[in-house]
């Protein structure tokens, strides 16, 4: 047991995924994490400049506690197939491992400490089902190191376990060069408009083109209810930018639900779902011609509803191409 928790080095981590990029080759290379033995690589990237919010203190209702982190970002994520271990046992590998490499803690939480289900709206995730969260089991781990010349490397470690497996995302910050001048500007006259999408709305048009419907992370409801919480504000911005930027794009909201329920009542709660999406994104500026919505109840199921995981991957809303 202690040797499969150790965490190894996974030179076969560069299971990388289209959004990744080539590091300057002047810049020293950063510390791995590593990932269990065992571990099966789920997608990998790395940016030579960007930033990152790592999480420095427990989710309240006041918000998240994260640290802005800019450099070298490298995100790597793991499935470990396996049913005697936990998050605890993994995340106590990590522990010695970072030690090992001058790493100090700078959060260190599990679950209720971290602040339970509503963590989620404090760290960003690898798109599904690269990471999958389950909010009532899962630890999360922030560390840093300053080398001898003064620069510091940010680590976040990320294990959860969900539908058998436990999820591990890993992401290192560490020193980057943005090796973009800054010049005049040019004549207006002689410039282009180009319509540029940031990384999540540019994921969420290429599933919409390729599957023609796309689950929406993010949104959170009241318990029973279709109220909007405020922690779903930065994806309806996501949304709202997605459809104001191609405004060839007509959509249904389609709220779906797990089978807890008559059918008649889950249809009637994931229709007002559906509609209070459609509010909000109307009122963020998306014509309401473009938008419809629908509540199809436990009709449409991802996953088993046998087990609570299965049932929390059924309760979503959709966007689907009209």
């Amino acid at each position: 047991m202690r040797v499969l928790l150790a965490v190894a080095l996974l030179a076969g981590a560069a299971a990388v995924s289209a959004v990744a990029q080539t590091a300057p080759e002047e810049l020293a290379p950063l510390p791995d994490p590593g990932a269990p033995e065992g571990a099966m690589p789920t997608a990998g990237s790395e940016r030579p400049y960007d930033r990152y919010a790592l999480p420095v203190g427990r989710y309240t209702r006041d918000g998240p506690r994260a640290r802005e982190v800019e450099g070298r970002v490298v995100w790597s994520g793991f499935r470990l197939d396996t049913t005697g271990i936990g998050t605890a046992e993994v995340m106590a590998g990590y522990r010695e491992r970072l030690a090992a490499l001058g790493f100090e803690t700078l959060f260190d939480c599990a679950t209720a400490a971290c602040g339970g289900f509503d963590f989620r709206f404090a760290v960003q995730l690898l798109p599904p089902p690269a990471m999958l969260l389950d909010t009532s089991d899962f630890t999360q781990l922030s560390a840093h190191r300053v080398d001898d010349a003064g620069a510091e490397t940010f680590v976040s470690i990320l294990v959860s376990r969900l539908l058998g497996a436990v999820h591990i995302q890993t992401v290192v910050v560490g020193p980057g060069d943005p090796a973009l001048a800054i010049e005049a500007a040019p004549a207006t006259a002689a410039m282009a408009v180009p319509v540029i999408l940031p990384l999540d709305e540019a994921q969420m048009l290429a599933a919409l083109k390729e599957a023609g419907h796309v689950r929406v992370q993010g949104l959170a409801f009241e318990t029973g209810g279709a109220a909007l919480s405020e922690g779903s504000a930065p994806a309806l911005e996501i949304l709202a930018r997605l459809l104001l930027d191609n405004p060839e794009l007509a959509v249904a909201i389609v709220g779906h639900s797990d089978n807890e329920g008559a059918l008649d009542a889950n249809i009637a709660l994931s229709q007002r779902r559906a509609e209070a999406v459609r509010g909000a994104l109307i009122d963020r500026g998306v014509e309401a011609a473009r938008l419809e919505a629908h509540g199809v109840g436990y009709l449409a199921p991802v996953s088993s509803n046998a087990t609570e995981e299965g049932r929390a991957l059924n309760r979503r809303v959709e966007l689907v191409l009209r």
